[in-house]
């Protein structure tokens, strides 16, 4: 089990470090040769200090992207929270009524959730309610000076709502899908046919089968997450990753490009790593059927 942790340590270390030069080559490919810039990456000016348009407070990206990483943390981890919560529970159910597309329909509810206008109506009350308070979702005179800051907790939840809805609806589909496959090998049709209970073949032996199938897609939900993250964050001026990578672009900042690029990188690598780790090696021997 230590060879294994350590070779999955090494493959994750290798991938941060291809991840980091491909940035770098698109970085020069889209702001040196498209963007016609005169900065090179090689450039010792190419990674400045943080720009004041960024954060005025003129602080190092080592102070910015711990308090940047720290709100995007709290808000991936609400948001991965409810998916796989929701995603794994209502993809087993799907998988159970498959006969009548279970999947695609518990998953429709949150695919619309993601697109109806009533929820981008809440999306821009957030929005109208930090260009007037300084805060999505709260007034900026509130401060808590005592005890837990659960409004910083308030502020992630309003940014992982739309995260939550979009990664929730493909858990559902991965899972069932991990389920059903399961649920098609011939050992099954076998068990049926000996008369066990259909409740009981599905819960006592297939879904048990199954689990492993569903723990290799853990890290699924993560690209989504990210990927949402650029959009999401500034819709809703939230001063996480997502926010500071999309004001590097604008401001064109390649320092800022590259640390935001490569943190969205790296949790996908560490969420990979987790999953790795927690599934463990996979085996290539030949299962016996179940008792």
């Amino acid at each position: 089990m230590i060879v294994y942790f350590l070779q999955r340590l090494l493959a994750a270390t290798a991938r941060l470090a291809i991840a980091a030069a491909a940035i770098l080559v698109l970085l020069e490919c889209s702001v040196g040769v498209l963007g016609s810039s005169a900065v090179r990456i090689w450039s010792p000016d190419a990674f400045a200090g943080v720009p004041a348009a960024l954060d005025p407070r003129g602080p190092d990206w080592g102070e910015l992207l711990r308090e940047r990483g720290a709100a995007t943390g709290r808000v991936l981890l609400l948001a991965l929270a409810t998916t796989l919560l929701a995603g794994h529970a209502w993809g087993i159910l799907g998988a159970r009524l498959r006969r009548y597309g279970g999947a695609r329909l518990l998953a429709s509810p949150f695919a619309l959730l993601a697109c109806a206008p009533g929820f981008w109506l809440v999306g821009l009350f957030a929005v109208h309610s930090y260009h007037r308070w300084q805060r999505p979702g709260f007034a900026g005179d509130l401060v808590v000076e005592r005890g837990p800051d659960l409004l910083v907790w308030w502020h992630a939840a309003v940014v992982a709502l739309p995260l939550a809805a979009v990664a929730t609806a493909s858990q559902i589909l991965a899972v069932a899908r991990a389920v059903e496959n399961e649920a098609a090998r011939p050992w099954t049709r076998g068990l049926h046919l000996e008369g066990i209970d259909d409740e009981d073949l599905f819960y006592r032996h297939i879904l048990r089968r199954a689990t492993r199938g569903i723990a290799a897609g853990l890290d699924g939900a993560v690209p989504v997450l990210l990927g949402s993250l650029v959009v999401t964050e500034p819709a809703l001026q939230y001063p996480g990753i997502g926010s500071m990578l999309v004001d590097s672009i604008r401001l064109g900042s390649h320092s800022g490009i590259f640390a935001g690029c490569l943190w969205l990188c790296a949790a996908a690598v560490v969420a990979t790593f987790v999953r790795e780790v927690a599934v463990g090696p996979e085996t290539h021997a030949p299962s016996s059927l179940p008792a």
